[in-house]
């Protein structure tokens, strides 16, 4: 009988080391396909980042104003030697979004390689001189030093004249209005933004636009400028005198001369 439990022993002894050598051995090739695998994806991809094909094929970038092209491609850590893959989104808008001219991004990858950016910067109001250094106006009331590199950009903005910093931070207020936001396509037809004072109110602005009209409006009245386009399809001569009404929200033509 013990000679019996014996054998019978011996025989679960040697199929449970029979089954655990099995269990090594496809412990062994399972290891080394996750290595063969691993070592296959390791080569792709050391070839496909070492060649031409990882870089990205095109930038496009809509939507800037202040900046060039160059500009903001500079300012997201872009080029034409980027590794498309490892270029993430969020990270792109987050190094965009960082700059004191952009309010948003919208950056989309497609798979062929090409990055579109859309920038929505902050709008600008315009341009003053301040101790020989230009200056923009910011919605914010902000103002930013332009640089020399950014120099040729302020012929896209009206300039801001014989306003003090209080008065610039106002019309910046009154430009960015809640909801009412004057369009910065509208600000770009500006020509030149001064103070101006009349009997029944003293606190007024003088807006002349490039088409040589010129339009008197206080603080309150401003958010009107942005139906200035359609205003113009029913005007009937140029150089015309305007009046906004706040109550209104309508253009009033006036005789220039009654005007200061």
């Amino acid at each position: 009988m013990e000679q019996l439990d014996e054998l019978l022993y011996d025989d679960v002894e040697v199929k449970y080391l029979a089954l655990q050598n099995k269990k090594k051995k496809r412990k062994k090739r399972r290891r080394k396909r996750r290595l063969v695998i691993a070592g296959a994806i390791l080569l792709v991809a050391s070839l496909y980042f070492m060649s031409d094909i990882s870089k990205v094929k095109s930038l496009e970038v809509k939507g800037n104003r202040f900046y060039t092209k160059e500009d903001v491609l500079k300012k997201a850590h872009l080029s034409y030697e980027t590794r498309y893959m490892i270029t993430p989104k969020c990270y792109l808008s987050w190094k965009l979004k960082k700059d004191d001219f952009i309010e948003d991004v919208e950056i989309e990858k497609s798979m062929d390689g090409v990055i579109a950016i859309e920038i929505k910067e902050k709008l600008v109001i315009g341009y003053f001189v301040e101790g020989e250094k230009n200056y923009v106006l910011l919605k914010d009331g902000s103002q930013k030093e332009i640089t020399s590199e950014n120099l040729d950009t302020i012929v896209n903005y009206p300039l801001i004249d014989g306003f003090s910093k209080k008065e610039r931070k106002n019309l910046a207020a009154a430009f960015a209005k809640n909801k009412k936001e004057v369009s910065q396509d509208i600000v770009s037809m500006i020509s030149e933004i001064t103070p101006h004072a009349e009997s029944y109110d003293k606190h007024m602005v003088k807006i002349v636009m490039q088409d040589g009209n010129t339009i008197y409006t206080s603080y309150d009245s401003v958010f009107i400028l942005n139906s200035y386009k359609q205003t113009l399809k029913n005007l009937k001569k140029d150089h015309v005198c305007f009046v906004m009404d706040a109550n209104t929200e309508t253009y009033i033509t006036e005789d220039c001369k009654a005007f200061k």
